[in-house]
């Protein structure tokens, strides 16, 4: 953790030292390689909606086993944890396959421009607690049901505001992996597949809308916290919200109505969770405008800088569901055979023995300490560059929080991470 630490520090003292000029920025547009075929982009997106359908038939009317079951599979392990590392590491995947597409373009009403992407923040909040809190969220037919009701609010939201504006600011996972995309060295704009430098894309001459810059720290919140959900302290924390006659009375109260009383425990500390690293990014933007001088509102400085955090959130989804997306992604090889759970053995591989251990301990942390490691350097560089753009002279001043933010957090989400395996 220490040495973690220090390297943020030492690639912080070089950056400043080496890179002062606005040029470090230079380069996001990338070099155009070729154009995509329309047809096979149509093929595709057919063969995708025709998967999803398959997903959503399985959770109806499969057997309501998660391990026999396509649609667990499918949903929290191929589609978020995959999606993600295939969007991040190569480029927006979601953006071609993604069923939620409706062909409209024509909106029959104005979307109001003050809610900026605040209906995909409040999505994704919703979202993140059904993955990390919701007990029922293996079973196939809820989890269906959640699916198809998110599928009908995007396609009922397109009809009325027009499909690229909802894409824009409600469809959560347009903007998730989207923004992942930004990360990822591939990319598409007017037809043509174009390549660039890896976080490229996160260098924006205009801040962001506060309501992207709150969603990608919605972004970091949830897979931290999904993290310390494993560790001794939430534990202690539950026995603490126990042991407090006030608190305990609550719960039960709240019981009598048919509300889990574990549940409600992790709700609020996801709450907490989020609430802190928006008010500890808030903090740290108005230290970086004290201390360079500068009479760049707080929130202005605090929406050029979030998608410098981007690199963060891909090195820590990487680091905590490569583990997961070796281990459980292998149920996707006799499910691909057996989807419903009804005995199939369409591919031959119904009989696929999954091996939950493919992935040792030590290959587990010195892998993860090598992702975020290297996340933060490359965060680092990039909230340099915005703070050439933001703070001219006083870039290096003005960055110190920022740094102080990144190392701490460097440092938090290694024992984070460590839990499960010195446990």
């Amino acid at each position: 953790m220490a040495g973690a630490g220090a390297t943020i520090l030492l690639t912080f003292a070089t950056t400043a030292t080496l890179f002062r000029e606005r040029g470090f920025a230079a380069g996001s547009r990338g070099v155009a390689l070729f154009a995509l075929p329309p047809a096979a982009i149509s093929l595709v997106r057919l063969l995708a909606a025709l998967v999803f359908a398959l997903t959503l038939g399985a959770g109806f009317f499969g057997v309501q086993d998660p391990y026999r079951n396509l649609i667990t599979t499918m949903v929290w392990v191929v589609w978020w944890v995959g999606f993600a590392f295939v969007c991040a590491l190569a480029g927006d995947l979601w953006a071609l396959l993604s069923p939620f597409r409706l062909p409209v373009k024509e909106a029959r009403l104005a979307y109001p421009a003050r809610l900026g992407a605040w209906p995909a923040a409040a999505l994704f909040l919703g979202f993140a607690w059904a993955e990390l809190v919701w007990r029922d969220n293996d079973v196939p037919a809820y989890l269906a049901t959640a699916v198809l009701g998110y599928a009908l609010l995007t396609w009922a939201a397109m009809l009325l505001f027009g499909r690229e504006q909802w894409l824009r600011s409600g469809e959560a996972f347009a903007i998730a992996f989207g923004v992942l995309g930004r990360f990822a060295p591939l990319y598409a704009r007017d037809g043509r597949l174009h390549l660039r430098w890896p976080g490229a894309g996160l260098l924006e001459d205009q801040p962001v809308h506060p309501s992207l810059a709150v969603f990608v720290l919605l972004m970091l919140a949830s897979v931290s916290f999904d993290g310390f959900l494993e560790t001794p302290l939430m534990r202690d924390l539950e026995t603490a919200v126990q042991a407090s006659p006030a608190l305990a009375a609550a719960l039960y109260r709240l019981s009598e109505l048919g509300l889990d009383e574990s549940q409600l425990v992790a709700t609020a500390a996801l709450l907490a969770f989020a609430a802190a690293f928006v008010a500890a990014f808030w903090l740290a933007a108005w230290a970086m405008v004290r201390l360079s001088g500068s009479n760049l509102p707080v929130r202005d400085a605090a929406c050029a800088f979030v998608l410098t955090l981007v690199p963060i959130a891909v090195a820590y989804h990487l680091a905590h569901y490569f583990s997961l997306l070796l281990s459980a992604g292998q149920f996707i090889i006799p499910l691909a055979s057996d989807p419903f759970g009804f005995g199939w053995d369409l591919f031959g591989t119904a009989g696929y023995k999954v091996d939950l251990g493919i992935v040792s301990p030590y290959v587990f942390w010195y892998g993860a300490v090598t992702l975020i490691v290297a996340g933060h350097v490359i965060a680092v560089l990039l909230a340099h560059a915005a703070a050439v753009r933001r703070f001219g002279a006083q870039a290096t001043r003005g960055e110190v929080p920022m740094v102080a933010l990144m190392v701490g957090y460097t440092m938090a989400s290694l024992w984070i991470l460590a839990q499960p395996v010195v446990g």
